[in-house]
């Protein structure tokens, strides 16, 4: 298919890790780009595939969340996304590293990675991110903060974990920009570490977190980061809305390692500091 000068080759996803195979094959054929048509899981997988190489990646909601399309303002309808995205630009992203595996948006290690593992799929289908606002909800009255020990850019410290989040971006979920400092192009993660105990911690720490204030709240710290290491085992781990695994993990950032497709004028310009 031919499209505005485009070759374009319209290829389905057959089982999980599919989207990899076939981003890094696009990649090895000299393609220009790869679009992911999907939610952000998609998405992760496709970048997988291409990062490191010159072929750049682009997106179209597709999904349940599709949180990084929207941050970065890619039209809804289809064909309004490949009309913007093919006449728009490039920029060049970094992309956080967890256990060896590429994340364009943000990671999370104890909470909220608890919960994405306990929402079942059916209520996931029908409620979309919905499902994991209730369940996380829900999960508050039941989940205690663990004692951990961190290497944090070669200093390490432990703390009661509740819930570390290190952001490549800045919206979370589509819903509020938790890490709303960060720039996608510094080489560096934005690391919030909760580190508070009981529940009327966490309904405050959350109340502050809506107000985007949670630096200044009892309990957080926030910092840039290049290396973090998780040394303690067994705390779940998830990425862009995907279980990762477990911990023992390493993180760290790949410098803009990842070319993305956005709409000419995107909002998406506001997460680079330049080109």
């Amino acid at each position: 298919m031919r499209l505005k000068g485009w070759d374009i080759d319209v290829v389905p996803t057959e089982y999980m890790g599919h989207a990899t195979e076939l981003a890094r094959e696009a990649a090895e054929g000299g393609w220009s780009a790869v679009i992911s048509c999907g939610g952000d899981g998609t998405l992760n997988e496709v970048v997988n595939g291409v990062a490191g190489t010159e072929t750049a990646v682009g997106v179209i909601r597709g999904g349940m969340g599709n949180v990084f399309a929207k941050e970065i303002g890619v039209p809804r309808p289809p064909e309004l996304a490949i009309e913007a995205l093919l006449s728009g630009d490039r920029g060049k992203f970094d992309l956080g590293i967890a256990g060896g595996r590429y994340f364009l948006l943000m990671c999370g290690v104890g909470f909220d990675a608890t919960i994405i593992t306990r929402v079942p799929p059916r209520p996931k289908r029908l409620l979309g991110s919905t499902s994991y606002a209730l369940w996380g909800a829900a999960g508050m009255f039941g989940y205690e903060s663990r004692r951990v020990a961190f290497s944090i850019d070669g200093v390490e410290r432990e703390d009661d974990l509740y819930w570390l989040l290190l952001g490549n971006t800045r919206s979370y979920g589509g819903v509020i920009n938790i890490t709303s400092q960060a720039v996608a192009d510094d080489g560096l993660l934005d690391a919030y570490i909760y580190s508070g105990k009981g529940l009327s911690w966490a309904v405050r720490t959350g109340l502050w977190i809506a107000l985007r204030r949670a630096d200044r709240h009892r309990g957080v710290a926030y910092q840039r980061v290049t290396d973090l290491d998780v040394l303690t085992p067994g705390v779940p781990v998830q990425a862009d809305g995907e279980y990762f695994g477990e911990t023992p993990m390493h993180f760290g950032v790949a410098p803009r390692s990842l070319s993305v497709l956005l709409p000419r004028g995107s909002r998406g310009r506001q997460l680079l500091a330049g080109d």
